[in-house]
């Protein structure tokens, strides 16, 4: 039996089960943890006993997982974008709190982590979502450490899940032409066809602003995206980095569109009247709000369905988009650019696939050029 400690002291023993047991006391009450071995005891011990010279009261450390990412979420919201927090919260309501919402903070093991990315296996989860779900803990652990709450963040000894790259669908320039012939006359057709020429991302498409564009030179200034918020339909978020942050050039065709868009627009307003409502967005409903864009990738599929295309995400003609440009030879910065990439590299590890077809070419075009030296060395 350990004896008794006083406040604010701590004491380690051997159970008749094999555990190690360590308990601190704090303000006459006893914290206890247990332990596979004594080292572990004893650290837990000395933090404890470190976190409590630094203002934990006996209040800070009964604190439940689920309470404290209930307070974590809260300051989210101020700090976070929309879509972030309520990431967040999905992956905490529907898979970490069921597991180890009771649990104390500071109960928390590497271990209780681990059981529960298996479970989530053997339930059929994917890679992916179990990839997020570490992603939310390790931010909502890593806050409670800079709290003073616990000694270390337990995610740090836990593996990040691995997830296969994703193998994702594109047109071929034959589909490409198919889809935006398809596309024409479409309310969302300059939409769609920004979406397969420039490739941006939809958020960013949604985002645009009609001071965005520079009419004499032909080029879309990205600043911001739209983000899906439920009770408000989106709201405006700068993009995620700065390199998302560009300027995009774009066509004659693309110019014209959006000229014809923007008459179609004015028509809007004369037949809304005081319903409108005046954001001065490019892509809008009919009163000037933003835009659904779960109603924007359903009128996409419509158009692939009737011209029979292949079933592929809105955001593959982003894809589709950048491996065109890879493909007919343009240079890996300039797609960079375009794409909002931060490296070049990243450009070249997603479309290796599309560097692979160009280096094809890029072969047969050099041995045309040197042919007839070839042919005098032979």
């Amino acid at each position: 039996m350990a004896s008794k400690r006083g406040n604010n002291e701590g004491s380690i023993f051997k159970r008749k089960d094999g555990r190690w047991c360590a308990q601190v006391s704090l303000n006459g009450r006893r914290i206890t943890k247990y332990g596979k071995t004594q080292k572990e005891c004893r650290d837990w011990v000395n933090a404890t006993l470190d976190k409590i010279d630094h203002g934990l009261t006996f209040d800070d450390a009964q604190v439940s997982l689920q309470q404290y990412m209930e307070s974590w979420l809260s300051g989210k919201i101020l700090a976070r974008r929309p879509s972030t927090v309520r990431n967040y919260r999905r992956y905490m309501n529907l898979y970490i709190l069921p597991a180890l919402g009771r649990m104390r903070l500071q109960a928390i093991l590497p271990v209780h982590i681990r059981q529960l990315y298996l479970r989530m296996q053997s339930e059929g989860k994917g890679a992916r979502t179990i990839q997020l779900v570490h992603v939310t803990l390790r931010c909502a652990f890593a806050q409670a450490v800079k709290e003073g709450l616990i000694g270390h963040n337990p995610l740090e000894a836990v593996e990040r899940p691995k997830v296969e790259t994703k193998r994702y669908g594109i047109f071929t320039e034959e589909q490409a032409r198919t889809f935006i012939t398809a596309a024409k006359g479409h309310p969302n057709e300059t939409l769609f066809f920004l979406a397969l020429t420039t490739g941006m991302r939809k958020g960013e498409i949604l985002g645009l602003m009609w001071t965005d564009v520079d009419w004499e030179k032909s080029i879309l200034r990205v600043d911001r995206q739209l983000q899906p918020v439920s009770y408000e339909g989106g709201a405006l978020v700068p993009t995620k980095t700065k390199s998302g942050r560009r300027h995009i050039m774009v066509g004659k065709v693309a110019i014209a569109l959006l000229k014809e868009h923007r008459e179609r627009q004015e028509m809007q307003k004369a037949v809304a009247g005081n319903r409108w409502k005046e954001h001065g967005m490019i892509f809008t409903t009919s009163i000037g709000t933003y835009i659904d864009q779960t109603k924007v990738s359903r009128a996409f599929k419509q158009i692939l369905q009737q011209a029979g295309l292949p079933d592929i995400r809105f955001h593959d003609l982003r894809h589709t988009s950048i491996s065109i440009l890879l493909d007919n030879g343009t240079p890996v910065n300039t797609v960079q650019s375009r794409a909002g990439h931060s490296k070049a590299s990243v450009t070249t590890d997603i479309y290796g696939h599309a560097m692979a077809r160009s280096q094809e070419a890029a072969a047969r075009m050099i041995e045309e050029i040197v042919k007839p030296l070839t042919n005098e060395l032979r």
